[in-house]
């Protein structure tokens, strides 16, 4: 009987050494658990094609450490509790090594949580909250773009530099990402100008397309500018339904305004007084045979110029490859803590950081003014201001005391 069991024990250890071989062997599998219906849908669109690309690159020079890269993706469709179910699928069935592909700062939230619970790596290259870098961080997470903080900070250095603004009102989205934006925002822009006097905010809900109520009430605060954390229909909407109350004619549109919303406007583009904050457009970035290679690689590829989201997730999947490499496994433990090592030349910027403190990337922030030019079927932002991340990224001090209040 013994001498059974013991046989047993052994038939049961070979297999599973087996099985972990052949798990080494085998390819790296990337989690896309993204937003593909929904709010987020053509964001996380252009990320997966985005992702798609660097997963090609990727595997025709060897793959990650000798192992092809596979995209399995899923749709979220936008939903916390949908994101959370197809994460932990994902994680627990099909045995993915790193899990990314979010858009929706609460489905991020839940991914995230289902991240930490299960110990396996997770970074976001489109969603931004910076609530899972500061009071719900967990240490298998980072971003690889400006969190949503970071980009409010940068809008707030740009409005700052108008001393013919003196009044700002905020129109935002109605969620996670719009509050902290407008929060974000007015924290840093009452300390750069005193002097500004401030509205009280109004929101729209996510998705919201008909947005003649939130406009007329926006103009009715007489604002110089107006701080608008919006995105996809929402913007789109107010965009195309402000021309009809002179909206750009009475005050100034401070906005998030990445590539997708420039192609999507198109002629139709108000003429004057749009100001876009971007994460990643092609056309301001440094033109290096990289980015220029990119470029042409996802128009052939795709019959269009590539948004932000494309280039983030391009660069994100790159750098989880970089940083595996400098591991010498996706094992999770030692993919976190080669993390904080790796200097990755990205196609938005060299020598991309992540801190350990919270995971966050020293990605830069762009902001300027809408305009149609030459060459172009579509406005671009002109006069860009580039601001560079670790200025915009909030001080180890308070990231503390976030965590500290938020127990």
């Amino acid at each position: 009987m013994l001498e059974k069991n013991k046989k047993a024990v052994v038939a049961v250890a070979l297999a599973a050494l087996a099985t972990s071989a052949g798990a080494q062997d085998g390819p790296v599998k990337v989690g896309f658990a993204a937003d593909l219906t929904g709010a987020c849908a053509a964001l996380s669109e252009d990320g997966l094609n985005g992702a798609k690309i660097a997963a090609e690159e990727i595997n025709a020079v060897g793959g990650i450490l000798g192992r092809q890269v596979e995209l399995i993706v899923r749709d979220t469709q936008t939903k916390p509790d949908e994101g959370a179910k197809v994460a932990r699928d994902l994680i627990t069935n099909d045995r993915i090594d790193v899990l990314t592909g979010v858009c929706s700062s609460a489905v991020m939230l839940a991914e995230s949580a289902v991240s930490a619970e299960l110990k396996v790596p997770f970074y976001a290259a489109i969603g931004s909250t910076q609530r899972a870098n500061i009071e719900l961080f967990q240490p298998y997470f980072w971003q690889v773009q400006a969190n949503a903080t970071m980009e409010a900070y940068a809008a707030a250095e740009y409005v700052a530099k108008k001393p013919e603004w003196e009044k700002i009102s905020a129109l935002g989205s109605d969620y996670e990402w719009g509050h902290t934006s407008v929060a974000a925002f007015t924290e840093r822009l009452k300390e750069l100008r005193p002097d500004i006097a401030f509205a009280d905010p109004i929101y729209a809900k996510v998705g919201e397309t008909a947005m003649a109520p939130y406009i007329t009430a926006t103009l009715a605060q007489q604002p110089d500018a107006v701080f608008a954390p919006l995105f996809g229909p929402s913007l789109g909407a107010t965009l195309k339904q402000g021309q009809g109350f002179g909206f750009f004619q009475k005050t100034n549109l401070v906005t998030l305004m990445t590539v997708d919303t420039l192609q999507s406007q198109g002629a139709s583009m108000p003429a004057a007084n749009v100001y876009g904050i971007a994460r990643a457009p092609f056309f301001a970035l440094e033109q290096s045979p990289e980015v220029t290679a990119f470029i042409e690689t996802y128009r052939a590829a795709y019959g269009e110029y590539p948004t932000d989201w494309a280039i983030n997730a391009y660069d994100g999947l790159h750098f989880y490859a970089a940083v595996a490499e400098k591991a010498g496994t996706v094992e999770a433990e030692a993919i976190i803590a080669a993390l904080p090592q790796v200097s990755f030349d990205g196609l938005r910027e060299k020598g991309l950081t992540i801190r350990a403190l919270d995971g966050q990337m020293n990605a830069p922030v762009y902001v300027g003014k809408a305009a149609k030019v030459e060459g172009y079927d579509f406005p671009i932002l002109t006069e860009v201001e580039k601001f560079e991340g670790a200025p915009l990224m909030p001080a180890e001090d308070l990231i503390l005391q976030a965590r500290e209040a938020a127990r």
